[in-house]
């Protein structure tokens, strides 16, 4: 003999449990129409039915997130190819940015080029100037240092002629006194000549 669905329903089960699901089964097997043999058959039929309408369910809600998914891809395409063309004006105008920036740079960067080498020249001809100057001071200064000399030689000559023209002076001025007291002398020896005559 085959084993039946029943049978395995039992597999596991004691020969007591066994023995009550059959009495069991042959109740339900008897029963009334409206009994729970019927109402189980009738549950199950409902679920087989709700179960068959499940693939055709998962069809519609697959076809229906297809079309949402459909719209959706050519929602993104076409924002993507927005944000493309807005991407590629923006590039655009970012290179007119960078371009018209470079070239002011690049002005400005020959600009300070030639203020550079201007300044280099001035600075150049500053210390060619200052150069000429601390020359020039080095001259002047040796040429004071010895005109000084000069002066003071020239002081100490002059200072020495003065002193031996005081000293000549003074030997005139001394001789003329006694030239001066010779002739008194003589005068007053004369008048004392005369009055006692």
């Amino acid at each position: 003999m085959e084993d039946t669905d029943f049978d395995f329903l039992c597999n596991g089960l004691s020969a007591e449990e066994a023995k009550r699901m059959r009495k069991i089964l042959v109740e339900w097997s008897d029963g009334d129409e409206d009994g729970f043999p019927v109402q189980l058959v009738m549950l199950t039929r409902a679920q087989w039915r709700a179960a068959a309408l499940v693939p055709q369910a998962v069809n519609e809600s697959r076809k229906l997130i297809e079309l949402h998914l459909a719209e959706y891809r050519r929602q993104t395409a076409a924002l993507i190819g927005n944000l493309s063309a807005v991407g590629e004006e923006q590039t655009g105008e970012l290179n007119n940015i960078v371009k018209v920036h470079t070239e002011a740079l690049n002005q400005a960067s020959g600009s300070f080029r030639s203020q550079l080498k201007e300044i280099g020249a001035t600075a150049m001809d500053i210390r060619r100037h200052l150069d000429d100057g601390v020359s020039a001071h080095h001259r002047v200064k040796n040429d004071l240092k010895a005109a000084s000399e000069r002066f003071h030689k020239t002081c100490e000559e002059l200072d020495a002629r003065i002193s031996g023209l005081q000293i000549r002076r003074d030997w005139l001025a001394l001789l003329g006194l006694i030239a001066i007291g010779i002739v008194i002398g003589f005068g007053v020896g004369v008048v004392i000549a005369f009055k006692y005559r």
